[in-house]
């Protein structure tokens, strides 16, 4: 299991144990494989301080600093919805890790700045590893499967179905007769920071849509009339108040709830800072909308789902687990611009496998299958 406590607050989940419970059997020609991935990405044991930062604490004493600081300005505060908001994550946040304290979940007192999820992630992106786009897979059996595609090794999970194609293909490669109960969508929003990295560094920056290509998306067709769709936000105010007031609008979707990612170290610390300032946040946001016929649904507002993160960027923590409660028994979900495969899932993006390939993996365990 992924969920590791519950409450009326959130969850608190493990995204690694999750990943080693889909793969612990796992057929390769005429073995059964236990298969575990790659623990180094989830070592994040401290917040992430730059070279530049650690060096100007070892350089200055702490009352030099504490003169230096300077009182921010007015323009720099965030509005007051948003301060907030931080508050009310942050009160939640603290009760899902208190919880987390006592049932001792995160007991990691290693402190080294995540070198090893560092390299680990440097590692991945360096790896360089790239797939000819416009193909279609899957695997229809009831067990997860190693397979050879493109001339390199991949690990598939059971019942599970893949889509490499640009999004706006999409109607002409599914069969949109055959609706969905759930559709998850991860945006590679446009952004400003992304862009300059794509320059920099290549390999760890991803392709950036439009907002205007994200409406044309035909979730109105997709969807069950009875179904949930839902989207991840950065918390940038400007995506926020485009999903509400024109994305959702266009696919004819009702806002529902909004929940929260809180990022967590394995101290039981968040990965960075809340900040008052225009910044980054510890927490990403979840915006769940639905048609209009489902809009009694009993999904709740304003929930927490605390985890510690991957150090590989995109990499969302899966909520099957979570959200099977608010769905009917053996759902059909889809996930567009997905990074990896999930059982029983649809599963549509241009990097679908980028966490499948098996190198990601160890085998930590093998047997014969007896015919």
């Amino acid at each position: 299991m992924s969920i590791l406590f519950d409450s009326d607050d959130g969850w608190i989940i493990s995204h690694l144990d999750y990943l080693n419970k889909i793969y612990e059997i796992v057929e390769d020609e005429q073995q059964n494989k236990v298969l575990n991935f790659n623990e180094s990405l989830f070592k994040i044991n401290t917040q992430y301080l730059r070279q530049n930062q650690i060096d100007s604490f070892k350089k200055k004493d702490a009352n030099v600093n504490s003169l230096k600081k300077r009182r921010k300005k007015k323009s720099q505060i965030l509005p007051e919805d948003i301060l907030k908001e931080n508050n009310v994550v942050r009160e939640i946040g603290l009760k899902l890790l208190d919880k987390a304290k006592n049932l001792k979940i995160f007991t990691n007192t290693i402190l080294d700045n995540n070198e090893e999820s560092r390299l680990a992630s440097k590692q991945f992106y360096l790896s360089k590893l790239q797939l000819n786009y416009n193909f279609h897979g899957s695997n229809r059996k009831e067990i997860a499967t190693i397979a050879k595609f493109q001339n390199e090794k991949y690990v598939f999970p059971k019942n599970s179905e893949f889509y490499c194609y640009d999004i706006r293909e999409i109607t002409k490669k599914l069969n949109i007769s055959n609706r969905f109960d759930l559709i998850i969508l991860d945006p590679p929003w446009w952004n400003k920071s992304i862009r300059r990295k794509r320059i920099k560094f290549e390999e760890s920056s991803y392709k950036m849509i439009y907002n205007e290509e994200l409406a044309n998306i035909p979730i109105k067709n997709l969807l069950h009339p009875f179904g949930i769709v839902a989207v991840w936000c950065t918390n940038s105010s400007s995506q926020l108040k485009y999903i509400l007031d024109e994305l959702f609008p266009s696919w004819n979707i009702v806002f529902k709830a909004k929940w929260y990612w809180l990022k967590v170290t394995q101290n039981d610390e968040t990965i960075c800072n809340f900040n008052d300032s225009h910044g980054k946040q510890p927490y990403e946001q979840l915006v769940f909308g639905v048609c209009s016929s489902n809009i009694n649904c009993s999904l709740p507002d304003k929930k927490v789902i605390v985890s510690v993160p991957s150090a590989v960027h995109s990499h969302k923590p899966p909520l099957t687990e979570i959200l099977k409660n608010f769905l009917k028994e053996k759902p059909k979900c889809m996930e567009i611009f997905a990074r990896y495969l999930l059982p029983d899932w649809t599963s549509w993006g241009l990097e679908v496998l980028k966490f499948q390939h098996l190198s990601l993996y160890s085998i930590i365990e093998t047997k014969n299958i007896i015919i």
